[in-house]
């Protein structure tokens, strides 16, 4: 039918834009009582005593549980994530004994109404011994600094090393050596909607079942599970439409046993949903890094070697393992040839939010130090800075490129094919480079400061170990697609429904694609790290063409035909040149149903259907190039992105529409990370961005069209050539748009170390610059 490929509008739309999609918040069940959390004011602080006798007596009341009230399985939230560098440190359900960040859960009203339930919680008297607020990286490690967890020697969580050749030789006979001390502040991901969680208990058929905005439903299965002492298929996980997911909604919350576990106790259904100044105060965190880093090169600028050491803010708890810094330690190569490259972890925990995967996941943080280095050479050797990367960019003819090292997965770090010098010779070529460049000379006499910016990333994705898919055909002749990995508006209903369309020749519009229910299939992973596309999307290829199989084989009978000569077109299984010789998908599932009382003489079984798992045999390895053009006044430190260019490598695209649309938004995401986005903490760990006034997102009027372009390589890893496409358009954002104000500045001198930097910031900037450059005045 010519689906795949296409740009097929998303079926999704109708539902949404009508406000007829179905969110965790419009679930309402008879009986329902209401959750409302207590979390700490204070950052680090011992619980002397936490007194609820007030709170259970308020109207409305249905209990108030603390951590004393859980089952003792239900007490700590696991580390989900684990590595033997980082032993675990569990969150509490309920704290009970101390509180390491504000925002940390004490204590939980459950009411007739939310509103008596944040009534009640006014009413709970808590008596802290304060504790000294670990926030800034640095102070963590020095002696004698306080602890966060008393049971440790220091606040060193782990310590990960990556090597490859030998850098100390590569520096020692070095032409250039950039030294730079780099810092990327602490952001959230801040979906349009927020977590919440309906968790019902059966006691007819003893069955838990929970509505959740989880990126992963089966491993939030499996964890309620074991937390209530319930064998998995007595726990069901719904997802419903959910506002946006960005990483931080693939993880395991203590919500996500704390409300199920109340639902349980209680016997009856609960609801909790969050408001924003807990999404603010709590939801996981990420990027907060410290990186001291040098490159060396030779006199051309090609990379010798890099070597370094960055501080990795983890918060208080482990609840995904060290994944965010190991991800920034095998990234910081890039799409770069780097012979030799050292570098050390040092992850540390502080008394702030828990750090876990946000959209890019210690991967923008990778990009950001590695293209300043190569900004740094290309200033020191009098080298335009697309040059430098130019000469040092892997090749095409260079893949399978085996970077020398192992990834965050523990397998040979193998990128699976790319063509980024294509990539960024487009990307120039849209933004104008080599004209805009030689113009900058004219226009800065003129009084107009034009800076330029290139960047180039690559990140892993496709990540394993499998996902599983059902294709079935409807006696009515409709097809159903049933997929564990949920959607949070990437739109899975329709790129999947394109794949089995084309295979099996029917409208698309007579395919259903279900998923984001745990009943639907046996084993799924989930949807995060830009794999759902290829595993699911591969699942579902490959159980399409099982169905389209089993058709021929059951066609063959009855049209007496050899299998051999029979195609299937239009949804119709016939005779090769005989088209009036055939019998539609239709009736082939009926026929395959057999006829109640008599034998089934089919050899495939009853159903038109299949079941296919999709296990990669390693992961894809999406590449990008983007550059920016921006114009800075210097009187007043105001930024105008004039023009971004986004050419991106996501192997084959199944739907060039959709993947339009992440793009722009990952570089919205980008463009807030670089101007805004930023969670400020005092010295004694209270949060100051606790509401949407102070931390500041972008809005329509920060965010410039997106020019994008598309030059794939096709993977050899999965049967539809495809990459992944979630978080391509975040990485790369903030190490270009930096650069490209750093040289529209560079008349003052102006070096930008950190992300975000605001408007003062800059002006801060501007006015040391000058002052150290002797340029001109702002």
């Amino acid at each position: 039918m010519g689906y795949f490929g296409q740009r097929q509008a998303r079926v999704e739309d109708d539902l949404l834009v009508t406000g007829r999609g179905q969110y965790v918040d419009d679930v309402t069940l008879p009986g329902m009582a209401h959750v409302a959390i207590l979390r700490s004011a204070m950052a680090h602080a011992r619980l002397r005593r936490v007194d609820v006798s007030r709170a259970r007596g308020a109207t409305g009341v249905v209990a108030v549980f603390t951590a004393a009230d859980l089952p003792a399985t239900a007490a700590m939230l696991p580390d989900c994530h684990p590595h033997p560098a980082l032993p675990p440190k569990a969150l509490p359900t309920l704290a009970s004994d101390a509180v390491r960040y504000v925002g940390e859960p004490i204590a939980a009203v459950v009411a007739e109404t939310r509103y008596l339930a944040e009534d009640a919680l006014e009413r709970i008297e808590v008596e802290y011994d304060p504790l000294p607020a670990v926030v800034d990286l640095e102070k963590a490690l020095e002696p004698g600094a306080a602890l966060v967890h008393d049971d440790r020697p220091g606040n060193v969580a782990a310590r990960l090393p990556v090597k490859k050749g030998d850098a100390a030789a590569a520096f020692a006979g070095a032409h250039c050596v950039v030294k730079e001390r780099l810092e990327v502040h602490r952001g959230a991901g801040q979906a349009m909607e927020t977590r919440g969680i309906v968790a019902q208990w059966s006691p007819a058929d003893q069955r838990m079942t929970v509505w959740n905005v989880s990126q992963v439903p089966f491993l939030h299965r499996a964890v309620i599970a074991a937390a209530l002492e319930l064998p998995e298929y007595r726990v069901r996980v719904l997802n419903g439409e959910v506002g946006g997911g960005f990483g931080y909604k693939g993880l395991v919350y203590v919500e996500d046993i704390l409300i199920p576990a109340l639902a349980w106790t209680l016997a009856r259904p609960v609801k909790w949903i969050e408001d924003r100044r807990e999404h603010l105060i709590a939801a996981y965190q990420e990027r907060s890094q410290l990186h001291d880093i040098e490159i060396a090169t030779d006199e051309r600028g090609v990379i010798l070697g890099v070597r370094g050491r960055f501080l990795h803010d983890n918060g208080a708890y482990t609840p995904w393992g060290p994944v965010v810094p190991l991800l920034t330690l095998v990234n910081i190569p890039g799409p770069y040839k780097v012979p030799n490259y050292t570098m050390e972890a040092v992850v540390v925990f502080t008394t702030c939010v828990p750090v876990a995967p946000v959209r890019g996941a210690g991967r923008p943080q990778a990009v950001y130090v590695m293209e300043r280095l190569l900004d740094r050479v290309a200033e020191r050797l009098g080298i335009d800075p697309a040059e430098v990367r130019r000469r040092n960019l892997i090749q095409p003819e260079e893949y399978p490129y085996d970077v020398g090292f192992l990834s965050r997965d523990g397998s040979r770090r193998t990128y699976d094919s790319g063509n980024v010098p294509a990539l960024l010779r487009r990307a120039m070529e849209i933004v104008q480079y080599d004209e805009r460049r030689r113009a900058q000379p004219e226009q800065r006499s003129q009084g107009r400061y034009i800076g330029l910016g290139v960047g180039c990333c690559v990140e892993e994705a496709g990540l394993g170990p499998y996902e599983e898919v059902s294709v079935s055909v409807e006696p009515t002749g409709k097809v159903i697609v049933r997929a564990g990995a949920p959607a949070q508006g990437q739109g899975h209903r329709t790129t999947f429904a394109q794949i089995v369309a084309d295979e099996l020749t029917v409208p698309i519009e007579d395919v259903t694609v279900l998923s984001g229910d745990t009943d639907l299939v046996r084993y799924s992973i989930g949807t995060f790290a830009s794999r759902a596309a290829v595993l699911v999307g591969s699942a579902a290829l490959q159980a399409s063409r099982e169905v389209k199989d089993k058709a021929r084989r059951i066609a063959a009978t009855m049209l007496e035909a050899s299998e051999q000569d029979l195609v299937l077109e239009n949804g119709r299984v016939a005779v090769r040149g005989a088209p009036d010789r055939g019998v539609a998908l239709g009736e082939i599932a009926r026929r395959s149903l057999g006829d109640v009382g008599a034998p089934l003489r089919l050899a495939s079984g009853p159903g038109l259907g299949a079941i296919t798992a999709f296990c990669p045999p390693a992961t894809t390895y999406p590449t990008g190039a983007h550059a920016a053009v921006v114009e800075v006044d210097p009187k007043t430190a105001e930024i105008r992105i004039l023009k971004y260019a986004a050419v991106e490598d996501f192997g084959t695209l199944m739907n060039p529409l959709i993947v339009d649309g992440q793009v722009i938004g990952g570089v919205a995401h980008g463009i807030g990370n670089t101007f805004l986005e930023r969670v400020s903490y005092t010295d004694d760990g209270q949060i100051l961005t606790g509401t949407l006034m102070d931390y500041l997102m972008p809005t329509a009027t920060d965010v410039p069209r997106v020019d994008l372009d598309h030059l794939g390589t096709p993977s050899p890893l999965n049967p539809l050539g495809a990459k992944g496409a979630g978080q391509g358009g975040l990485i790369p954002v903030a190490a270009v748009l930096t650069a490209a104000v750093e040289d529209a500045l560079r008349p003052f001198g102006v070096k930008l170390t950190r992300v975000p930097f605001t408007p003062s910031d800059l002006a801060e900037a501007i006015e040391a610059g000058r002052a150290a450059a002797g340029g001109p005045r702002a």
